[in-house]
């Protein structure tokens, strides 16, 4: 049952929302003339949205790596609807109802059947299956800092302002060293270290945590994988900020191209915080405040063309609902501190 708390939560985040976007459009920071004019210029939407509606394959190849190498095997389709009714969730629903918490609980009821799991090994409980999920997770956001880096490795040769270079040299590297010494960590040593274990246990985290490092263990100790999800994380993100240089062109910005793969990744890193539905309000922020720095305002502009196309790629979501409650057992699964930790992993965006 829905609390007053979590319905009080929702309802302030769409108000916030819905608050921020009327105010940009009195400012005239989104406007509906660039809009219709990029959608009038369909060489550059149509095969943006055709390449965004590309990506939701690559996240199922990402993820669906990821379960088999915690041994578990369902078939791809299966996997993909709980994907998209997830993304869908995530859409509508962020923070109360996750997309991630969605298709984690499908999952683990799925593997507590048996079913398609693989016969020489247990199936993986709810841990397990949260650990595919944060890895799912973190590999987009790494990738998306990667991108970043390489995109102000560029800029080199092509001078962007100072200050936004080292803000963003700064974030993206801290965003790639933090993961890359827990991976390093749990390469190395099978149980965290004493001193972050105290540290877990001030703030209540230390039970959910370590059951996380445990299964983390079925990953970073295949190098082949965990190669094969960065080269699939790359190709996915790789093909998003395609789409939003389509977009910039279909709103005819006159930007260099390397802005894109500097700006875009720190905007969707802030998106993929749930603090509104779809990133709703704090998006056309977030990228008006960035593109301003390379001399447009039509960053607003920029991210409403992606929302909305992703938008329409996550409804599909709703449609696929009724399919991937098919092999789901009738039995509810039971909470536990691992489960609940999937719940604000990350917005819809990665």
């Amino acid at each position: 049952m829905v609390s007053c708390k979590g319905m009080a939560l929702q309802s302030l985040k769409a108000v916030f929302a819905i608050a921020v976007v009327a105010y940009l459009i009195f400012r005239g920071d989104l406007a509906w003339d660039p809009l219709q004019t990029s959608l009038s210029r369909w060489q550059y939407s149509v095969p943006a949205f055709l390449i965004l509606a590309l990506t939701p394959l690559g996240q199922l190849w990402r993820w669906q790596s990821l379960l088999r190498a915690g041994r578990l095997r369902l078939p791809h389709r299966e996997v993909f609807s709980y994907l998209m009714v997830s993304k869908f969730f995530n859409m509508a629903l962020p923070g109360y109802i996750s997309g991630d918490l969605i298709r984690g609980l499908y999952v683990s009821r799925r593997a507590r059947t048996g079913q398609d799991s693989d016969p020489k090994n247990e199936p993986p409980g709810p841990p397990g299956v949260v650990a595919s999920i944060v890895f799912d997770r973190v590999a987009g956001l790494l990738t998306l800092f990667a991108l970043c880096l390489l995109g102000l490795l560029v800029s080199l040769w092509q001078p962007m302002p100072s200050r936004l270079v080292s803000v963003a040299a700064a974030l993206a590297g801290l965003g790639l060293l933090v993961p890359l010494i827990l991976f390093v960590m749990a390469y190395r040593s099978p149980q965290p270290p004493a001193g972050l274990l105290r540290l877990l246990q001030r703030i209540r985290l230390r039970q959910a945590f370590t059951s996380l490092y445990q299964e983390m263990q079925h990953y970073v100790r295949d190098l082949r994988l965990m190669r094969n999800i960065l080269a699939i994380s790359l190709l996915t993100q790789g093909l998003t900020i395609a789409c939003f240089i389509l977009f910039g062109l279909a709103l005819d910005l006159e930007i260099p191209l390397v802005s894109y793969w500097i700006l875009v990744p720190l905007g969707l890193t802030v998106v993929a915080i749930p603090i509104s539905p779809a990133g709703l309000g704090v998006g056309q922020v977030t990228f008006l405040a960035l593109f301003h720095t390379v001399g447009t305002a039509q960053g607003a502009n920029l991210f409403t063309l992606y929302m909305a196309s992703y938008g329409l790629i996550n409804l599909s979501g709703a449609c696929l609902f009724p399919f991937s409650r098919v092999h789901v057992p009738a039995t509810s699964a039971p909470s536990s501190p691992q489960t609940q930790s999937a719940q604000n992993l990350g917005g819809p965006l990665l």
